[in-house]
């Protein structure tokens, strides 16, 4: 986590789709509530660090993830964490130099 609770991450890749677009600048907050809908940055137990969408809260209080593209891992392929693996929820992001509310 980086100084005061905040992490920048540049995002890499399509699988976040029209969310989170290939080489966005997203900026995560640990010290937010996580509800369904947010995206997340989580340290995954097997797939490592990853920027995804919290797609349900379960009764035991861990979180199902999914991608926003439709070639994404699944919820069922990525499993539900802990909400110890959640490092941050988006803040704020930055595409092609303008800045975007989370």
């Amino acid at each position: 986590m980086g100084l005061f609770g905040v992490t920048l991450v540049l995002v890499d890749g399509m699988r976040m789709g029209r969310v989170l677009s290939h080489r966005t600048l997203a900026l995560f907050w640990r010290k937010r509530k996580v509800s369904k809908g947010d995206i997340v940055l989580v340290d995954h137990p097997e797939y490592g660090r990853m920027v995804k969408i919290v797609a349900a809260v379960t009764v035991n209080g861990r979180y199902s993830l999914r991608g926003a593209h439709p070639n994404s891992d699944s919820e069922e392929r990525l499993g539900a964490v802990e909400g110890s693996h959640i490092r941050g929820k988006l803040l704020f992001r930055l595409i092609k130099g303008r800045p975007l509310p989370a």
